[in-house]
């Protein structure tokens, strides 16, 4: 009888021991390392995350990671497939049409892949939405994380600049860059995600002083500075008086003011030190 008890006790100590290897991070990894980047696969990593309640912060972190390279490669393999069937030099022009449509149509980020699809100079290629990866560890990010998440999905969807040409407002740039100045000084941040962040505020901060190559902030021919650009230096300054870019600005406005808004070599030589500074 007393055999029979520890064989059977040592069975369900087995069991168990069993199921603690079978965790959400070791079940999500099994699927990453088959490496069939499926729709499919992706949805059921989803799943697991989602409802999953036993992920370490480190797991969680390195997950993402992982997670973010595996929904890479399908986009790398979608990608892949149908630039090879684009340059199928037997495909009719009304089926090449019909594809061109349907690559069209895909444009936007799925809500099952969070990959959006689209055709640059005759080649197809892809975005990642960085919202789709962080909802599917929502459960876990505190609020400066998923914050984050969001500034990217916002110049992802709409970028402040494309090809060295402002495509925002300037007042739209200075409210991105007030967002992720109140985001950097959250209780919740930690020191990588502030690392993350300063390549945001550093664009921002260089489009509210210099404009870009191709929509400079002072006039090609008059060389004084844009009423958009000054308004949204000024209104910046004006609404978050403590900020530190708000100290950077005020500087810049010192030296604007004694060239009257126009282009000088001192207006060029602070954007160059801030270029070298940041």
């Amino acid at each position: 009888m007393r055999k029979s008890l520890l064989l059977f006790f040592s069975i369900i100590l087995i069991m168990a021991g069993c199921d603690t290897k079978q965790n959400t991070n070791d079940k999500v990894m099994e699927i990453i390392n088959r490496k069939v980047y499926t729709v499919a696969s992706i949805d059921s990593i989803s799943s697991l995350i989602k409802s999953s309640d036993d992920l370490t912060k480190e797991q969680v972190n390195s997950l993402r990671m992982e997670v973010g390279d595996f929904i890479r490669e399908y986009a790398e393999h979608l990608c892949d497939s149908l630039n090879d069937k684009l340059n199928d030099p037997a495909l009719t022009p009304q089926e090449t049409r019909e594809l061109l449509t349907a690559i069209n149509n895909m444009s936007e980020p799925s809500d099952e892949t969070g990959v959006g699809v689209f055709k640059v100079e005759g080649y197809v290629t892809y975005d990642i939405s960085p919202i789709f990866i962080a909802d599917i560890f929502r459960d876990y990010l505190n609020e400066a994380e998923y914050e984050f998440a969001q500034i990217e999905q916002q110049e992802m969807e709409s970028p402040s600049n494309i090809d060295a040409e402002v495509t925002i407002s300037y007042q739209e740039v200075a409210d991105r860059l007030w967002r992720c100045e109140r985001l950097m000084t959250s209780d919740s941040i930690n020191e990588d995600l502030k690392i993350s962040l300063k390549p945001y505020i550093n664009t921002y901060m260089i489009i509210m002083i210099y404009g870009a190559d191709n929509t400079p902030a002072f006039d090609w021919d008059t060389h004084m500075m844009s009423q958009d650009v000054k308004d949204a230096i000024l209104n910046y300054i004006s609404e978050h008086p403590e900020s530190e870019c708000t100290a950077v600005l005020k500087e810049y406005v010192t030296i604007l003011e004694k060239s009257r808004y126009y282009e000088s070599h001192a207006t060029r030589a602070f954007y160059f030190n801030y270029l070298r500074n940041n």
